[in-house]
């Protein structure tokens, strides 16, 4: 009995170690996303407004990591990150004028890598008026402050 007894204490070290490692593991996206997450205040290079600007404010949880983003233009959003890339949409309503004269809003979805800054914008060339593309926009962002 003296044998089985280090045994078993033993495994159950290994047991625990190895979940304490599959924890770290599992935790690491987390810490490398919030090292390459945005924060501070960014202009918009290329894409379709020369002077557009961001502040973003991120932050991870339980949940994963968001950043809160608000522009110059006077809208807001909150992102996700997931694989290193931001993610998040902005709604701009009124933002076409359809065929028949009626209003429609346009949800523009944005893209970023969080590492090298670079984007995409997409929309629909009609916003949500019928018969339009989804126009994609590569932009890139530098940051200021």
């Amino acid at each position: 009995m003296s044998r089985r007894g280090p045994t078993v204490n033993v495994s159950r070290m290994l047991v625990a170690m190895l979940g304490a490692a599959c924890l770290a593991a599992v935790d690491s996206p987390a810490i490398a996303q919030a090292d390459a997450a945005l924060n501070g205040q960014y202009t918009v290079v290329g894409g379709d407004e020369a002077t557009f600007g961001w502040t973003a404010a991120s932050a991870c949880g339980g949940n994963g990591c968001t950043a809160n983003i608000a522009s110059n233009r006077g809208w807001t959003s909150v992102g996700t990150y997931t694989n290193g890339r931001l993610a998040f949409t902005v709604t701009k309503p009124d933002g076409f004028v359809c065929a028949d004269g009626s209003f429609a809003p346009v949800v523009i979805s944005y893209e970023i890598d969080a590492a090298s800054l670079a984007g995409v914008g997409a929309a629909d060339s009609n916003g949500q008026c019928p018969g339009g593309v989804i126009n994609r926009v590569p932009f890139q962002l530098r940051k200021i402050a």
